[in-house]
């Protein structure tokens, strides 16, 4: 039943070989890798205007400037990943560059930043995309965070259907997105040419509350600087592409990077022109097509467009973040299972975390977008700054003949971590602290998950000298809860180890039900004792470790074997109608780093009517 229900919900399983069908064209990666950067154009200018806003008449003034320098710096980080596309095309990005170059606490520091930065792109987007939709319909304000749930539940699904599928879903709007936005830019260029351009009234245009400083003009370069975040998306993701990878992913980058800043200094213009100011109830985009179309088809579809691009940048995580999980799954920094591919040839178990925390981000922060942009822009600009540094330490090991290189990696890691100090000071008191503990425990949690599997390898590793001639005798413990078949199957495959030694023992919280007990295996069992012990205190756990304690020490020089005999209901809803007893014994004996036995659970499943369940 779940099988075709899971085949209904996902599709049929994919098998390893067609994987290079799987693999993107150069028009769908840049519709899943570059719907982020593209969809960042949306709240860019808005957020240099809301740092701006607080000079008041001279918002517009200064606006064009920072977005002109902006676009400079847009350009120099995209020939910068231009540059890790081809050095390091097994993806990866960030995490690459640093490991390779920087050492192992830079790589981890780099791949945590890089992780948040897409579990908070999904949130950001998201609920970006759903201000849009707000904001052209008031009356769902109050409904966008279960909006944006329903969304991160949609774009979770259809990730994993596969990559491919989710790449023939999105290519269109994005091409819609940008034609529309490049049209709207168009008409915007002609009716200022023609004088015709409209601007917002006078009366939106609070009046001056600070003086136009350098730090003001720098926070609002840094906020503004949003528009590049995405951009690295498609190192990430190298590997997605098809054959040539590096070429395709190169190309793709290119492409996203001219409409990116084409799009920006657009919008910028179009803001610059209407002198237009940000509102706490509509977007600065939804004023800018309100300003040229009215309420027309066009300023809707403008809207639509907004509002899909920002959740298709939702989804550009759902194609980076297991990725890079899996990157880091086969270091060892990330447990196993993000290395395995799922029945769709994603990688399912990153698809489904990244869903859980970035929904779990918009419930904390109710769906606001700007109370999430902070956040945002503080962990990519920290990305940027490693994956420059990295770069610059790559052409110096490369030798002489590459200071052109070196240079753009200079001046982008200048730019970036400026950026960085800049946004992490002044959004300091409005979260930005929390990424400091946020990455923290990450690189923590990676250190540990990874020391944890080199103990494994040293312990699984063969040394020859540390084998012994004559391997150790077995002690068997069976746990007994009643005598009956279970039991009785647990028994015949623990006698079938031929132990040195073999017990039984059965934890009576009632003296009466351990005397019975006691009774029925006698008259059954002779060649197998049995100890009962009383609990007082109707505990089973306790006085069960502290049973296979004693017996260990008895038996120092053997190796302790514990069977557990269990039942298999034959419906799935009759597991609730038992208590789970044994499988939490299970993990009691297994966390518990007195003893090491190995386990053994004697299944029985419940016999079907008119069987005897012992044939």
């Amino acid at each position: 039943m779940f099988k075709d229900l899971r085949e209904r919900f996902l599709g049929k399983p994919l098998a390893t070989s067609a994987i290079a069908h799987e693999k993107l064209t150069n028009t769908q990666g840049l519709a899943i890798f570059g719907a982020d950067a593209l969809s960042s154009t949306a709240y860019a200018t808005e957020e240099i205007l809301l740092v701006l806003a607080t000079a008041g008449a001279l918002v517009s003034s200064i606006s064009l400037p920072i977005a002109l320098s902006i676009f400079g710096l847009i350009l120099l980080v995209a020939i910068s990943y231009h540059q890790v596309i081809h050095a390091y095309p097994q993806g990866g990005g960030v995490y690459n560059v640093a490991s390779k170059n920087l050492g192992e606490y830079p790589a981890l520091l780099g791949a945590a930043s890089l992780l948040i930065d897409y579990i908070l792109t999904a949130a950001v987007s998201t609920t970006a995309g759903v201000a849009a939709i707000t904001s052209a319909f008031p009356d769902l304000y109050s409904h966008r965070v279960a909006i944006s749930a329903v969304i991160i539940i949609f774009l979770m699904w259809i990730n994993l259907r596969g990559i491919r599928e989710s790449g023939k879903l999105f290519a269109v709007p994005t091409y819609i997105f940008v034609i529309s936005f490049l049209a709207m830019i168009g008409y915007g260029i002609f009716r200022n040419i023609s004088g015709t351009f409209p601007t917002a009234p006078p009366s939106a245009i609070p009046p001056e509350m600070n003086a136009l400083g350098l730090l003001l003009i720098l926070r609002a370069f840094a906020a503004g600087c949003t528009a590049m975040t995405g951009i690295e998306a498609i190192s990430n993701g190298v590997q997605a592409f098809k054959n040539p990878e590096s070429e395709n992913a190169a190309r793709t980058l290119q492409r996203m990077a001219l409409l990116l800043g084409v799009i920006f200094i657009g919008i910028t213009l179009l803001a610059y022109w209407g002198k237009i100011v940000p509102t706490h109830d509509e977007t600065v985009l939804s004023q800018i097509a309100r300003l040229l179309f009215d309420n027309s088809l066009f300023y809707y579809l403008i809207q639509g467009a907004t509002a899909l691009i920002l959740l298709l940048a939702a989804n550009t995580p759902f194609a980076d973040f297991p990725r890079v999980a899996s990157q880091l799954a086969k270091d060892g920094y990330f447990p196993r299972q993000f290395l395995n591919l799922g029945s769709r040839l994603v990688f399912a178990n990153g698809i489904m975390l990244l869903s859980l925390f970035s929904a779990l981000l918009i419930w904390i922060f109710n769906g606001n977008v700007h109370a999430l942009i902070p956040l945002y822009a503080v962990g990519v600009f920290l990305g940027f700054s490693i994956s420059q540094f990295g770069m610059i330490v790559h052409w110096l090991n490369m030798g002489p003949g590459h200071k052109r290189n070196i240079a753009i990696n200079a001046i982008g890691l200048a730019a970036t971590s400026v950026v960085f100090v800049i946004v992490f000071l002044s959004k300091f008191a409005h979260g930005a602290w929390l990424l400091v503990p946020a990455i923290l425990l990450i690189v923590s949690g990676m250190k540990k998950i990874k020391q944890h599997y080199l103990k494994v390898e040293r312990v699984l590793a063969i040394d020859k000298n540390q084998i012994p001639e004559v391997m150790p005798e077995k002690t068997a413990v069976l746990l007994v809860s009643r005598f009956n078949v279970g039991t009785i199957y647990a028994l015949r495959l623990a006698k079938s180890f031929q132990p040195a030694h073999i017990r039984a023992v059965h934890i009576s919280i009632d003296e009466k039900d351990g005397a019975e007990v006691k009774k029925q295996w006698e008259q059954n069992v002779s060649d197998v004792p049995i100890d009962i012990l009383f609990s007082p205190y109707r505990d089973l756990i306790g006085p069960i470790l502290e049973y296979l304690k004693k017996i260990d020490k008895e038996w120092k020089n053997d190796s302790l074997i514990v069977f557990i005999p269990q039942v298999a209901p034959n419906r799935w809803w009759h597991y609730f109608l038992h208590n789970q007893t044994n499988r939490r014994l299970q993990i009691a004996i297994e966390q518990d780093p007195d003893i090491n036995p190995d386990i053994y659970e004697v299944t029985v499943k419940s016999p079907k009517p008119n069987q005897n369940p012992l044939q």
